[in-house]
């Protein structure tokens, strides 16, 4: 190749002979050339060595290879690439274009390419030359080449379809290419044919504008290729049809009938791949609406399809692993899944419906944990099958899921039959796709499915004594998703007078058994399913308390490390069900000693103390004073982690600012947030208790909290006001010297509901601010005027899931600064009245609610023009109490009489008779008004 670089021949030599012995045998030898590779790559011309050497044809090919690599190393690394020359980079293109061509030499081709879309990744102004220079290639009369050109350009789209489509100077050359890659789709070539689709479809993934300009042409491209005989081609055209049903789905409307015919028999494909791209079209289907009647007539056969693709294939099989009893052997290091801490939510009293909300919000702002989703690529069944792995099995559950949920009931009629076929299968696969269909229908088809499940539920408990570590795995899993009706019985109809003997306590004493099996993806399954039956039967575990934990104490003798990790949570689950009936005598020592055994071993900075530590919280707050004991040491040694980790922060950060920042370790933040959690649940159980511990805090307890109040992530900031919360209310002497300097943070806080993953660290600011009033109580009056702009800006905001539960807490903390400044928050009542009533009307009856009722029914006292506008929304907020208290009732009574008595009896039912009939009859029933 003609080239200006003229290379120094030492060097050259020198580098070659150590590009030679990169696989030498002799460690000592491998030292030396890394090294030398190290000192040479300092050097600005390295990358043009190496790329000379690549392109040399009279060296070694594997040498040549090895500079090949080393370019790519160079070129993808950001800083390495900056420091490049233009001609460098010039020669870099010209030399992978040039070995693209070398049919001769396989390897060197596939280097290339490499090379040359790490130079579009780094920067993607180069993404003119070099896709411009591939497709020159993709004509080439040797087929080989042609190939290798296009398997470079779907390299380029894959890593870099969305940076093009945010370049704008690449609109012209996606409007050259995108056409041009249609064409190929009908190319001679099997492999460029799939290759060219394959390379179209990164844009539909990008959702790119330029595609949408050609979607009809590719429409039609992928249509063509529906009959194709090649499964890579097939499988890139189910792709490309699953993302325009996803982008586009008017423009499949036309051929809607063809389409869902050749998608069934592709689902029905005898390869996994051409399979498992199909099966994604019937979950995107689902998203579709207006799209439902065309999949009516093929139900049947699409639910044979599914329930087909959910049986374990040899592959799948083979990928897991031996299905043996394992309980007895060590965990590997791959097994284990990072931790990742949860920030506490402590926003007021959540009743179920509550809780979702917070969770669909924290869900929007990117902050829910993944074992709240019910997906099936990240929860439930699929840990049991021991492989994160996406599979046809577990695509056909999901879909089979979510199909349920758009025709309900309609499902089971071509289900029911071939289920029974399946349950009752000598073959423990379909019994245990059929146990996993049972499950994924749960939900969609719970009405239907109800007359069924007596005899279903008690099936499935005998399953549960299954041969097979698998039946057993999934049937836990499917148990737990008929919970509900496992403890309460049917919806529809009467239960049967024993439905308590006859379902819950087996199933209960039947996950117990399974909590102890020797499977490990059994004991995992059983954990998993043991805390969904918790969190639905709560007090009613009572009686069954003595033996669940001593079944948990035995679990933490038996299990290795992965399931210890998911028995915490089991733990905790069960704390937070049954709560103070935790707090006896007999269970205590049952109970912590297991806990404290593992406190003693783990090491402060291992990851594993998460789930120690969030399930110490949930203890301590059931066990209240009976955690007294463990108060101690369990404070110190979180305010340890808490400054420890902090103290890396700062190291860290003055390292960074100073250049150097692999001079200091990056500290892990979320051993701060689980530490604080903790910190908080130790205050909640002790409440007034906890004082001695709080005041000889060392360091001060309110250094930490404030510190903390002020991080920059988010999540360390919702545990602090969560703690400042709970010390608020069981230690208001400690915060209350602080509050001059805490007060602005709180307003700041709360101001910054708008920004992404600040929603629930405002939720948290705003209960504590509620708690803060109550404590205050007269002395709260300065707090208001700075305070109230924000409260109103949230009550008052248009009606949003991803901030109702932060309105709610801000309509209870205005009625509690109502309560206890009546006079001073009475004039601006009319601001906010509206929005405060529509934050609370459908807000389960608790004490924070009614302290909120009792301060805005002061406020109207004050000031009873204030609410008059909104009257009939205050009116329809009362008259959806349920069951008021004594006190609460005799307000609302006492308030909505001094409205009769000062407009007159006449003016009064003139008034009343402009409500809805439901809001009139309940005022008149209730009050006698």
């Amino acid at each position: 190749m003609a080239s200006s670089f003229t290379p120094d021949q030492n060097a050259l030599g020198q580098l070659m002979d150590a590009l030679s012995k990169t696989s030498h045998p002799d460690n000592a030898i491998q030292q030396q050339v890394q090294q030398f590779l190290s000192q040479f790559s300092q050097n600005p011309l390295y990358a043009h060595y190496l790329a000379y050497i690549f392109a040399n044809p009279a060296v070694n090919a594997e040498v040549r290879r090895m500079a090949g690599l080393l370019v790519k190393t160079v070129v993808a690394n950001a800083q390495q690439y900056q420091t490049l020359s233009g001609e460098t980079v010039s020669f870099i293109k010209a030399v992978v274009f040039q070995e693209i061509e070398d049919f001769n030499n396989p390897p060197l081709q596939k280097t290339a390419a490499i090379v040359v879309t790490s130079l579009v990744a780094v920067d993607v102004r180069h993404a003119a030359d070099v896709l411009r220079g591939l497709v020159s290639k993709v004509d080439h009369q040797n087929q080989t080449v042609a190939e290798a050109a296009f398997g470079a350009i779907s390299i380029v789209c894959e890593d870099s379809a969305q940076s093009l489509d945010q370049e704008a100077s690449a609109a012209p050359l996606l409007n050259d290419l995108l056409p041009f890659f249609i064409s190929k789709f009908d190319h001679p070539s099997a492999k460029i044919r799939s290759l060219a689709i394959a390379s179209t479809n990164q844009f539909a993934i990008s959702h790119s504008p330029a595609l949408i300009h050609h979607l009809t042409t590719y429409v039609q491209g992928l249509y063509r290729r529906a009959t194709d005989t090649d499964k890579d081609v097939i499988k890139n055209v189910c792709q490309g049809l699953v993302l325009c049903l996803e982008i586009r789905p008017e423009a499949l409307q036309a051929e809607m009938t063809a389409l869902i015919q050749f998608m069934l028999k592709c689902t029905e494909s005898g390869d996994a791949t051409v399979a498992l791209e199909a099966c994604e079209f019937w979950l995107t289907f689902a998203e579709q609406d207006n799209l439902m009647d065309h999949l009516e007539p093929y139900l049947n056969e699409l639910v044979r399809v599914l329930l087909k693709g959910m049986v374990y294939s040899e592959n799948d099989l083979m990928n897991m692993g031996p299905d043996i009893e394992d309980s007895h052997i060590a965990d590997r290091i791959e097994d284990m899944k990072p931790r990742h801490a949860k920030a506490k939510s402590h926003a007021s009293e959540l009743s179920d419906a509550q809780k979702k909300q917070l969770k669909e919000q924290q869900k929007a702002a990117g902050q829910a944990d993944d074992d709240d989703d019910d997906d099936y690529d990240d929860d439930d069944e699929d840990d049991e099958d021991g492989s994160n792995e996406w599979t046809l099995r577990k695509c056909s559950a999901a879909a089979l899921d979510v199909l349920s949920n758009l025709y309900m009931d309609a499902i089971l009629e071509p289900l029911l039959p071939l289920l029974k076929g399946y349950l009752t299968s000598p073959d423990w696969r379909l019994r245990e796709a059929g146990v996993l269909a049972l499950g994924a229908i749960a939900e969609g088809c719970c009405n239907g499915i109800e007359p069924h499940l007596r005899d279903l539920v008690k099936f499935m408990i005998q399953c549960l004594a299954d041969v097979k570590p698998l039946v057993r795995s999934i049937t836990c899993w499917t148990l737990s998703r008929y919970s509900r009706w496992i403890v309460y019985g049917p919806e529809l109809s009467q239960p049967e007078p024993n439905h308590a003997e006859l379902y819950f306590h087996p199933s209960l004493q039947g996950l117990l058994v399974m909590v102890l099996d020797n499977s490990k993806r059994v004991q995992e399954a059983a954990c998993s399913a043991l805390a969904t039956l918790e969190e639905e039967a709560l007090e009613l575990l009572n009686p069954f308390v003595p033996h669940i934990l001593q079944t948990l104490a035995t679990a933490f003798n038996k299990y290795q490390h992965k399931n210890l990790l998911i028995l915490y949570d089991a733990v905790g689950t069960l704390a937070d069900s049954v709560g103070a009936a935790l707090n006896n005598p007999q269970y205590i020592p049952v109970l912590l000693t297991p806990l404290i055994e593992k406190w003693k071993i783990i090491h402060d900075d291992d990851r594993d103390i998460f789930p120690l530590l969030e399930c110490l919280s949930s203890v301590a707050i059931a066990l209240g004073p009976g955690f007294r004991e463990m108060s101690p040491p369990v404070w110190e040694r979180c305010l340890r982690i808490i400054q420890n980790t902090l103290q890396k922060q700062v190291a860290y950060k003055e390292a960074t600012a100073q250049g150097a920042p692999e001079a200091a370790e990056e500290p892990d933040m979320d051993f701060v947030i689980v530490a604080l959690d903790l910190l908080s649940g130790v205050v909640q159980g002790l409440g007034d208790g906890a004082m001695e511990l709080v005041q000889h805090s060392n360091p001060p307890i309110m250094d930490v909290v404030t510190f903390c109040m002020k991080d920059p992530m988010s999540d360390i900031r919702q545990s602090a006001y969560a703690l400042l919360g709970d010390l608020i209310i069981s230690c208001f002497p400690v915060v209350r010297p602080r509050l001059e300097g805490i007060f602005p943070l709180i307003i700041h806080q709360i101001g910054r509901k708008d920004e992404t993953y600040e929603m629930s660290v405002c939720n948290n600011a705003t209960w504590a601010t509620g708690e803060l009033a109550m404590q205050l109580g007269a002395d709260a009056k300065p707090f208001i005027a700075p305070l109230l702009p924000v409260l109103v800006g949230i009550v008052n905001a248009q009606q949003d899931r991803r901030i109702r539960t932060l309105q709610e807490n801000a309509a209870i903390t205005l009625g509690r600064f109502g309560m206890v400044c009546p006079t001073d928050m009475a004039p601006a009542m009319p601001v906010f009245a509206l929005g405060w009533c529509a934050a609370l009307r459908d807000v389960r009856d608790n004490l924070e609610k009614e302290s909120a009722y009792k301060g805005m029914c002061m406020m109207v006292q004050a000031n009873p023009q204030g609410m008059f506008p909104q009257l009939a929304f205050f009116c329809d907020a009362i008259t959806r109490w349920e069951r008021p208290s004594v006190s609460m009732n005799e307000m609302f009574r006492s308030t909505l009489t001094a409205y009769k008595n000062g407009l007159g009896e006449a003016q009064w039912n003139q008034i009343l008779n402009t409500f809805p009939a439901q809001t009139r009859d309940k005022i008149r029933a209730r009050y006698a008004l």
